[in-house]
C-alpha cells in the first residue's frame, strides 16, 4: 500500500502469501495497483500474483488503479494481461470507474485497448453514464471521449 519496493520484496522472500487478502479484503497487488506503486506491482506478478486477484467488492488491480486515477499503472496492468473489461460486485468495469472519476487520459487509453464502452452495470448503466459533475469537472471531456 505504502510502495515500499524493499519491505515487499523482504516479506516475499519471507514467504509472505501473494494471492491472499489482508484483514480488509485486500490483496496484495490490489493495493500496490490502486496506490500507483508500479514497481511493487512488478514486482508481486513477477513473483507470481495473480493480476487478476480481487478484493472484497470484487474489484481488480485494474478497476483499483483506473478509479484512482494512475495512468503509468494502467499501462501496466493491461500491458501484463490484465482484463479490460473484468467485472466487480455491481458489475463495474474499469471503464466505469474511470469514466466516474473523470480520468480522461485513462479512459481512453482504455478504450484504445479493447475496454466495451457498451457494457451496463447492475444498475443499467453505461460508462457514459457513470460521467456526473459531482465527481470531477473533467467529466465533459470523459463523455467527449465515450460519446
Amino acid at each position: 500500500m505504502d510502495g515500499y519496493y524493499d519491505w515487499v520484496k523482504e516479506h516475499i522472500n519471507e514467504g509472505a502469501p501473494l494471492n491472499e487478502a489482508d484483514h480488509c479484503g485486500d490483496p496484495p497487488l490490489l493495493l500496490a495497483a490502486g496506490n500507483g506503486h508500479t514497481a511493487v506491482c512488478d514486482l508481486l506478478i513477477s513473483e507470481g500474483a495473480d493480476i487478476q486477484q480481487a478484493g472484497l467488492m470484487k474489484d481488480t488491480p485494474l478497476q483499483r488503479v483506473a478509479h484512482n486515477g494512475h495512468l503509468q499503472t494502467v499501462r501496466f496492468l493491461v500491458e501484463n494481461g490484465a482484463d479490460v473489461d473484468a467485472l466487480d460486485m455491481g458489475d463495474n468495469t474499469a471503464l466505469h470507474w474511470a469514466s466516474m472519476r473523470g480520468h480522461v487520459e485513462i479512459v481512453n487509453y482504455l478504450l484504445q485497448n479493447g475496454a466495451n464502452k457498451n457494457m451496463k452495470n447492475a444498475q443499467d448503466k453505461l460508462p457514459i453514464h457513470m460521467c456526473q459533475a459531482v465527481w470531477s469537472d473533467s467529466y465533459k471531456y470523459v463523455k467527449e471521449c465515450l460519446a
